[in-house]
Protein backbone atom coordinates (compact mmCIF):
# COMPACT_ATOMS: atom_id res chain seq x y z
CA UNK A 1 0.00 0.00 0.00
CA UNK A 2 2.82 2.09 1.16
CA UNK A 3 4.40 2.06 -2.23
CA UNK A 4 1.44 2.72 -4.18
CA UNK A 5 0.49 5.40 -2.42
CA UNK A 6 4.43 6.54 -3.43
CA UNK A 7 3.68 5.36 -7.07
CA UNK A 8 1.05 8.08 -7.42
CA UNK A 9 2.25 10.94 -5.48
CA UNK A 10 5.34 10.65 -7.88
CA UNK A 11 3.15 10.55 -10.74
CA UNK A 12 0.96 13.34 -9.85
CA UNK A 13 4.00 15.88 -9.04
CA UNK A 14 5.09 14.74 -12.78
CA UNK A 15 1.77 15.29 -14.52
CA UNK A 16 2.00 19.21 -12.19
CA UNK A 17 5.12 20.03 -13.76
CA UNK A 18 4.91 19.04 -17.18
CA UNK A 19 1.34 20.65 -17.17
CA UNK A 20 4.03 24.06 -17.23
CA UNK A 21 6.06 23.10 -19.85
CA UNK A 22 3.38 22.37 -22.21
CA UNK A 23 1.23 26.03 -21.29
CA UNK A 24 4.90 27.70 -22.37
CA UNK A 25 5.11 24.84 -25.69
CA UNK A 26 1.77 25.62 -26.86
CA UNK A 27 1.36 29.22 -26.03
CA UNK A 28 -0.84 29.61 -22.55
CA UNK A 29 -0.66 33.23 -21.58
CA UNK A 30 -0.04 32.74 -18.00
CA UNK A 31 -1.51 35.28 -15.12
CA UNK A 32 -1.12 38.29 -17.11
CA UNK A 33 -4.68 38.91 -18.70
CA UNK A 34 -3.76 38.72 -22.36
CA UNK A 35 -0.83 41.09 -22.54
CA UNK A 36 1.96 39.04 -23.11
CA UNK A 37 5.22 37.63 -21.79
CA UNK A 38 5.81 41.16 -20.90
CA UNK A 39 5.81 42.73 -17.32
CA UNK A 40 5.72 45.80 -15.86
CA UNK A 41 5.35 49.18 -18.52
CA UNK A 42 8.15 51.52 -18.50
CA UNK A 43 6.29 54.29 -17.06
CA UNK A 44 7.83 57.61 -16.82
CA UNK A 45 6.10 61.18 -15.88
CA UNK A 46 6.69 64.80 -15.79
CA UNK A 47 5.26 68.33 -14.77
CA UNK A 48 5.12 70.79 -17.20
CA UNK A 49 3.10 74.35 -16.88
CA UNK A 50 2.55 76.02 -19.91
CA UNK A 51 5.94 78.02 -20.29
CA UNK A 52 8.92 77.85 -21.95
CA UNK A 53 10.75 74.51 -20.20
CA UNK A 54 8.29 72.48 -21.62
CA UNK A 55 10.72 71.66 -24.42
CA UNK A 56 12.99 70.46 -22.18
CA UNK A 57 11.17 67.54 -20.63
CA UNK A 58 9.48 69.83 -18.17
CA UNK A 59 10.02 69.18 -13.82
CA UNK A 60 9.97 65.14 -12.64
CA UNK A 61 7.13 65.76 -10.76
CA UNK A 62 4.02 68.29 -9.55
CA UNK A 63 6.08 69.39 -6.26
CA UNK A 64 8.61 71.10 -7.94
CA UNK A 65 6.73 72.62 -10.72
CA UNK A 66 4.52 73.80 -8.51
CA UNK A 67 7.86 75.86 -6.47
CA UNK A 68 8.12 77.95 -9.60
CA UNK A 69 4.60 77.98 -11.28
CA UNK A 70 1.13 78.80 -10.14
CA UNK A 71 -0.29 75.42 -12.22
CA UNK A 72 1.39 73.00 -13.61
CA UNK A 73 0.39 69.49 -15.81
CA UNK A 74 1.93 65.73 -14.69
CA UNK A 75 1.85 64.04 -17.96
CA UNK A 76 3.07 59.63 -17.10
CA UNK A 77 4.17 58.20 -20.27
CA UNK A 78 4.59 54.18 -20.81
CA UNK A 79 7.52 53.37 -23.05
CA UNK A 80 7.76 50.02 -24.64
CA UNK A 81 9.08 48.52 -27.97
CA UNK A 82 6.47 46.83 -30.99
CA UNK A 83 7.98 44.41 -33.00
CA UNK A 84 7.23 42.80 -36.58
CA UNK A 85 8.84 39.40 -37.52
CA UNK A 86 7.46 37.56 -40.95
CA UNK A 87 7.44 34.28 -41.42
CA UNK A 88 6.46 31.17 -44.13
CA UNK A 89 3.35 29.46 -43.70
CA UNK A 90 2.54 25.83 -44.79
CA UNK A 91 1.01 27.60 -48.45
CA UNK A 92 4.41 29.81 -48.80
CA UNK A 93 2.38 32.88 -47.88
CA UNK A 94 4.35 35.85 -46.15
CA UNK A 95 2.60 35.68 -42.77
CA UNK A 96 3.54 39.03 -40.10
CA UNK A 97 3.32 38.63 -35.83
CA UNK A 98 3.35 41.68 -33.80
CA UNK A 99 4.57 41.48 -30.60
CA UNK A 100 5.20 44.26 -27.44
CA UNK A 101 8.07 44.22 -24.33
CA UNK A 102 9.61 46.17 -22.02
CA UNK A 103 12.51 45.86 -24.14
CA UNK A 104 14.18 45.58 -27.81
CA UNK A 105 14.65 42.25 -26.77
CA UNK A 106 12.09 41.12 -25.18
CA UNK A 107 9.76 42.19 -27.97
CA UNK A 108 11.54 40.76 -30.46
CA UNK A 109 12.20 37.19 -28.50
CA UNK A 110 8.47 37.15 -28.08
CA UNK A 111 7.74 38.05 -31.89
CA UNK A 112 10.12 35.35 -33.07
CA UNK A 113 8.72 32.34 -30.71
CA UNK A 114 5.27 33.32 -31.99
CA UNK A 115 6.56 33.13 -35.18
CA UNK A 116 8.50 30.27 -35.30
CA UNK A 117 5.60 28.57 -33.43
CA UNK A 118 3.25 29.13 -36.63
CA UNK A 119 5.45 29.45 -39.28
CA UNK A 120 8.78 28.82 -40.56
CA UNK A 121 11.84 31.02 -42.27
CA UNK A 122 10.94 33.57 -39.36
CA UNK A 123 12.84 37.39 -39.09
CA UNK A 124 12.32 40.42 -37.67
CA UNK A 125 11.34 42.96 -40.09
CA UNK A 126 10.62 45.95 -37.83
CA UNK A 127 11.37 46.95 -33.82
CA UNK A 128 10.31 50.45 -33.04
CA UNK A 129 10.30 52.06 -29.27
CA UNK A 130 6.59 53.49 -28.99
CA UNK A 131 5.16 55.39 -26.32
CA UNK A 132 1.60 56.17 -25.29
CA UNK A 133 0.18 58.33 -22.52
CA UNK A 134 -0.81 56.54 -20.01
CA UNK A 135 -2.10 59.59 -17.07
CA UNK A 136 -2.63 63.12 -16.98
CA UNK A 137 -3.19 65.46 -13.98
CA UNK A 138 -3.59 68.66 -12.92
CA UNK A 139 -1.45 69.30 -10.19
CA UNK A 140 -2.38 71.51 -7.22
Amino acid sequence: MKSLFGFFFVTLMAATSLAGHFDDMFGQERGRGGRGDWGRPNVTCSATDKGWEEHWGGHSDCRSCLKKHGSCTETCSANYYATKAEGIDYRGYKMTIESRGDTRYEAEREALRSCNRRYSECKIVSSTSQSETVSRRACR
